[in-house]
């Protein structure tokens, strides 16, 4: 397996669990791939690199979680609240009461943020969006904000309720995300079954989770380990019309060689390993110049008071932070995400020098929305991570059938994971562990 990610985890455990001895060779240090924390030098403690969280209807990745023995560094929450500046707090839940259709009309109802029309127009568009075909011939590609627009979706609905959603589950705009994207989204989380909408929040940084926690059940499934090792190229050979992986050649000059292969690497890095061994004929096959990476900042701020009152997080409105989580409550601990952020903030507040304009704009944020001025934050650091996810653009999701090609037909010993790879699903940790779970299976 090239890559310890979440990826590589799940194809190592699917092979392993069949039989076989897996090898996972990790360019960094750890395992997790951008599951990652970093060190927190004056707080002297682990930050993740951005909120991973997962939903009810993340069921294969929620699974991998039971069988290694990492649920247990989760907690849950049925009831997700939206925070606007007006100080207002709204909560969507499902109702148990209700068929799986109707499950999230009464919160929708209830919302304050809104007329009463538009909240009914909301759970109307929710059903009807779930039923759109968005692939039929000779129809042209339509973005999130050309669907809204064509169902005049005024600007208040989309702050209040479309845009958050959009960006939360997709990290990225209406206007840059795949109308096909959002219906998968929408089909998994309101409409697939009781608890698709169920959160699942590390209590425990993700170093604690995929890697400290992770290597002893890895291990004895006898799944063994090399770090710093980065994947170079590939050497090859043709076999008939396919390409058969004769050897790995690594960045310290080492060379292994197997049976077998998985590259459960992000679709840049692929691109780069396959023109660099002279197979960039595969990487255009595969569709790989088509991913345009997306960015998440983390503002981190350790504040002069609590603010959720024992809840977990929430959706924030009215600015540019969107996710507020509690990381620790006794330390005042909380982190806001920013996702997309290559398209919402400027490009000098995606540096270390730029990031107190943003730290100091998402505390007014706060407290506006929490009615707590003034508030006054301990100490604050920005992460970015620059590839965080890949953009669900429309170049991705309206082609999908033509980047669709089958990994066998392209290597005859290989097989690819990631959250690119599954051709519906945008960048999650779900698709992550459903393309490494096939990936296992198909090759060993």
């Amino acid at each position: 397996m090239i890559g310890g990610g979440l990826a590589g985890i799940a194809a190592a455990e699917t092979a392993a669990r069949q039989g076989r001895q897996p090898v996972i060779f990790e360019r960094a240090s750890v395992l997790g791939g951008r599951a990652a924390s970093l060190p927190e030098p004056v707080r002297k403690v682990w930050i993740d690199n951005g909120q991973h969280l997962l939903l009810g209807c993340c069921t294969e990745m929620l699974a991998l979680n039971r069988r290694l023995g990492l649920d247990r560094f989760f907690q849950q929450t049925d009831t997700l609240p939206f925070y606007n500046v007006q100080n207002q707090c709204w909560n969507l839940s499902a109702s148990r009461l209700l068929p799986v259709s109707l499950q999230f009309l009464p919160a929708l109802l209830t919302m304050p943020f809104l007329p009463f029309s538009e909240r009914l127009k909301t759970g109307y568009l929710l059903q009807k969006l779930v039923k759109e075909d968005f692939f039929r011939a000779n129809l042209p590609a339509k973005t999130v904000a050309d669907w809204l627009r064509q169902h005049w979706v005024p600007q208040k609905t989309r702050d209040s309720f479309w845009d958050p959603l959009i960006l939360s589950a997709l990290s990225e705009t209406a206007d840059h995300t795949a109308a096909a994207a959002l219906q998968k989204v929408v089909r998994d989380v309101f409409f697939a079954g009781r608890g698709g909408m169920t959160l699942h929040l590390p209590i425990v940084p993700l170093r604690e989770i995929y890697h400290d926690a992770v290597l002893n059940p890895l291990t004895k499934l006898g799944i063994s380990f090399r770090f710093f090792k980065r994947l170079r190229r590939l050497h090859w050979e043709k076999k008939n019309s396919a390409v058969e992986i004769t050897a790995v050649e690594f960045s310290d000059g080492s060379t292994e060689q197997f049976d077998d292969y998985v590259f459960a690497v992000p679709a840049f890095a692929l691109w780069k390993v396959l023109n660099d061994s002279g197979l960039s004929d595969t990487a255009e096959r595969l569709g790989l110049n088509r991913f345009e990476p997306g960015s998440i900042s983390t503002v981190h701020l350790w504040l002069d008071r609590p603010l959720l009152n024992g809840r977990k997080c929430g959706v924030l409105l009215g600015g540019d932070g969107q996710f507020l989580c509690c990381c620790k409550e006794s330390d005042h601990y909380y982190t806001v995400v920013v996702s997309a952020s290559h398209r919402i903030l400027p490009d000098a507040e995606m540096t270390a020098s730029g990031s107190r304009m943003l730290v100091e704009r998402i505390l007014e944020q706060l407290r506006a929305v929490f009615g707590c001025s003034p508030l006054r934050a301990v100490h604050a650091r920005v992460t970015v991570r620059f590839d965080a996810v890949f953009s669900p653009g429309i170049s991705v999701f309206a082609n999908r059938e033509r980047f669709d090609v089958p990994v066998g037909r392209l290597f005859s010993n290989a097989g690819i994971a990631g959250d690119w790879v599954l051709p519906d699903y945008p960048a999650t940790l779900e698709s992550a562990v459903r393309s490494g779970n096939l990936a296992g299976k198909d090759r060993f």
